[in-house]
């Protein structure tokens, strides 16, 4: 049975948001050299491919959503990068084997955390083990919870609609709320709605709702995951202009596969 592609209406607005993470400079400089090959998971429209192809011999992106792929290649192909410099295909990143190996692995903007189970969690670090190139990094963020576990359970469920962003359009706005629709305790998940909405004057003319799962990690814990998959932490940073860790907003942790 094909997977129901749960981005399939927002596609068309993730490009819009104003709050994607400046991450691409910090993915940049840790390409190891102009002749690397990486592999993106999660890559969705390409945001972060795109700029990354253009510096490495080859860029493999991996995601689960056809909808956001076809938005990516066709921003592959308003670049003028053909597939011998990038391919973006359609794969579940908790188990796929590509018989290849990358120099760099990735996973922008807190991909980690939609996959929800343990299960999910072993395919996906299965996966990298078994791409990653001998000398190879990897690299994983999540957010950094804004508070304690105990708080977080007890405040973050709410049935209000926060403005996420809105952008002006020609004969009206796009806009993005959030509702924070649910939570599961342990482990600590959140579901919050994501609904886009295009108003023409004060008429909403479309609208489409994303639910997605967020698995929430605190900084002790997310190392302690991928180190206890066998893999070497090599750094670790709270946000990407090299913020310290645990400081920062983001957790981001780049490692290898070890001796």
């Amino acid at each position: 049975m094909v997977p129901i592609d749960i981005r399939a209406g927002p596609a068309g607005f993730y490009d819009l948001s104003p709050h994607h993470p400046n991450d691409i400079p910090f993915y940049l400089e840790r390409l190891p050299s102009p002749d690397a090959r990486v592999l993106e998971l999660g890559c969705g429209t390409g945001r972060v491919s795109i700029p990354l192809a253009r510096r490495c011999s080859f860029l493999q992106g991996l995601d689960l959503s056809e909808a956001m792929l076809q938005v990516g290649r066709a921003k592959l192909k308003a670049a003028g990068l053909g597939e011998e410099e990038v391919r973006l295909d359609s794969a579940d990143i908790t188990d796929f084997d590509l018989e290849d190996r990358f120099d760099l692995i990735i996973a922008p903007f807190r991909v980690l955390q939609n996959l929800e189970t343990d299960e999910q969690l072993a395919g996906l670090f299965r996966c990298i083990r078994l791409h990653l190139a001998e000398n190879g990094r990897c690299i994983l963020n999540v957010f950094n919870p804004n508070r304690d576990p105990e708080t977080m359970r007890r405040e973050w469920v709410s049935d209000s609609e926060n403005l996420a962003w809105e952008v002006q359009t020609d004969g009206g706005r796009i806009a993005c709320y959030d509702i924070r629709r649910g939570i599961k305790h342990e482990p600590m998940i959140l579901y919050p709605d994501l609904v886009y909405r295009r108003y023409v004057g004060t008429e909403i003319v479309e609208e489409t709702v994303l639910t997605i799962p967020m698995r929430c990690y605190y900084p002790a814990e997310f190392v302690s995951l991928i180190e206890s998959e066998g893999f070497e932490v090599v750094g670790k940073w709270g946000g990407y202009a090299g913020e310290e860790y645990a400081v920062g907003n983001e957790l981001v942790v780049e490692f290898s596969v070890g001796a």
